[in-house]
């Protein structure tokens, strides 16, 4: 048996029936999250086809209702049609006016719900770092202009990259058009990262790639400070530390391709996840 789950319009699986109770005895499943395995017409919550319980078997018969007795079938009589309609609810046949029970009609709205805003597809990690690469290559274009001034002398910015003294020699050495050109060009283009992140969830690379960041429990566009402090300046700064930067970095990867929803450290932290883009994740922000 396979088993399909699915919390906050995010799908996860298949699962065995073992791996499904080992996850519900450890909390990791919820009784509200959705389920869905071959057999079932639709999603229902876990808590439904487990009668509430932390263990699922799909074999198991769920207590029937005894049907309430007439008077006149209580004193041995023969119930008449309105009666036995009356006293029997259950009997009118789904469809023909009659009203659903609660829990049905509250899973149904839930699995519309789940189908109106589409199952997200988790952006794969290739496609992430792909994005992030095309972001730093579009930085590395900006600086183009410096580097022609200092004749391209990547030796030589390396060793000013430690010693303060090279880097101000290296820097009043610069045509000063040039320094300004490059100077135009970066904060146009931080300019434009920021206002994607903030209207649209995507930096350049995501857009090219098509992906988007969301946040986990909306599904839409994430805050400012969500994005821009906590994903994006914080992410930043702590990989430009001095070998805690590197540490953080690989940290970093191994928690995006080891999770089932791919959340890295700073995904984690900002509480994102990036998916691929579709319309109707930007709803809230036309």
């Amino acid at each position: 048996m396979q088993i399909y789950l699915a919390r906050n319009s995010v799908q996860a699986g298949p699962y065995t029936l073992t791996e499904l109770n080992n996850m519900l005895a450890t909390d990791q499943v919820e009784l509200t999250d959705l389920m869905w395995h071959e057999g079932m017409e639709q999603w229902r919550q876990v808590g439904e086809m487990t009668h509430g319980q932390y263990n699922y078997n799909p074999n198991a018969q769920p207590n029937q209702p005894q049907r309430r007795l007439t008077v006149a079938e209580l004193y041995g009589q023969q119930p008449t049609d309105a009666n036995h309609a009356s006293s029997s609810p259950a009997s009118s046949p789904f469809g023909t006016g009659a009203a659903q029970p609660k829990s049905t009609t509250a899973n149904q709205a839930q699995y519309s719900k789940l189908q109106s805003t589409q199952t997200l597809t988790l952006a794969n990690v290739g496609s992430r770092i792909a994005a992030v690469i095309i972001d730093q290559i579009l930085a590395v274009l900006c600086m183009l202009p410096i580097l022609s001034g200092l004749n391209f002398d990547f030796e030589q910015l390396q060793q000013a990259a430690t010693d303060t003294v090279l880097i101000t020699q290296l820097a009043e050495s610069i045509p000063q058009h040039l320094a300004l050109m490059s100077t135009v060009l970066i904060l146009a283009l931080f300019a434009t990262q920021i206002f994607m992140l903030i209207r649209r969830g995507q930096s350049i690379g995501k857009l090219i790639l098509g992906i988007r960041i969301l946040d986990i429990q909306s599904k839409q566009v994430p805050s400012v400070t969500n994005i821009i402090l906590m994903r994006t300046i914080l992410t930043n700064v702590a990989y430009n530390i001095p070998t805690i930067g590197v540490v953080i970095l690989i940290v970093d990867f191994v928690m995006m391709v080891s999770n089932k929803q791919r959340m890295s450290l700073h995904d984690k932290i900002a509480k994102t996840i990036v998916v691929k883009a579709t319309p109707n994740q930007l709803k809230d922000k036309s």
